[in-house]
């Protein structure tokens, strides 16, 4: 082999290289959709399997989540909730509501193959209701306590703990709790949740209700 084939021969090995390079590269983009109340970011690889992850705006560990996503190879796309107007919050945030979003969000990503859902902090409530009744092979879960909201708050009261440390919110648990007592519940807002999503979801115990789910499945409480 002369001297110019070994070079047209090692020029194709780098011209190779660098397309599989980038054909797996980890890259970042915004995913449009006509749902106008949420953010959709695309992370990773686009062969891995992809989890669509809706995230507690004020779980201190999202990133954390996020990065072991990417580095267990899947693709995420995190989807955060859009708070510009209060009356939005107070009219529309209803776990109800929330089932009907998510599984609208699935349906427009459909181009996308999502094959897991995660959620962290407080949205593990409002996931955990739909995502069972779907073909997706399972779901990764990520809540603040092990059982339910009520249960928590009883608990950060005897314990004089506050609530949510990564919440701006400084209510302390007795109120919150005689808040979530009152029938109807009143109009306001905790971090970007209404009172009346909380007051609905408050007794509900996400890991109970998982133990019959026979997908792929992780629940790991975070603080």
């Amino acid at each position: 082999m002369t001297y110019v084939d070994k070079l047209r021969v090692k020029n194709a090995v780098i011209l190779v290289t660098l397309s599989l390079l980038l054909t797996n590269c980890s890259s970042t983009k915004t995913i449009e959709t006509n749902l106008p109340n949420y953010k959709l970011v695309q992370k990773g690889r686009s062969k891995n399997p992809t989890v669509l992850f809706f995230q507690d705006n004020y779980c201190v560990q999202n990133d954390s989540i996020t990065d072991w996503f990417l580095k267990n190879n899947y693709q995420v796309i995190v989807a955060t909730r859009i708070y510009t107007d209060p009356l939005f919050v107070l009219n529309t945030d209803h776990p109800k509501l929330r089932e009907i979003e998510g599984l609208t969000l699935l349906n427009l990503l459909n181009n996308h193959p999502i094959e897991y859902v995660a959620a962290s902090g407080l949205e593990v409530h409002a996931t955990v209701n739909w995502f069972v009744n779907t073909p997706l092979k399972g779901g990764f879960l990520f809540p603040y306590y092990k059982n339910s909201f009520k249960d928590y708050l009883i608990e950060c009261m005897y314990k004089e703990q506050p609530v949510l440390p990564g919440y701006p919110s400084t209510i302390t648990p007795s109120e919150l709790i005689t808040l979530l007592e009152t029938t109807p519940a009143p109009s306001g807002t905790y971090g970007e949740y209404s009172l009346r999503f909380l007051q609905n979801i408050w007794q509900q115990h996400p890991g109970i209700q998982l133990t019959s789910y026979e997908g792929d499945l992780i629940y790991r409480v975070v603080k």
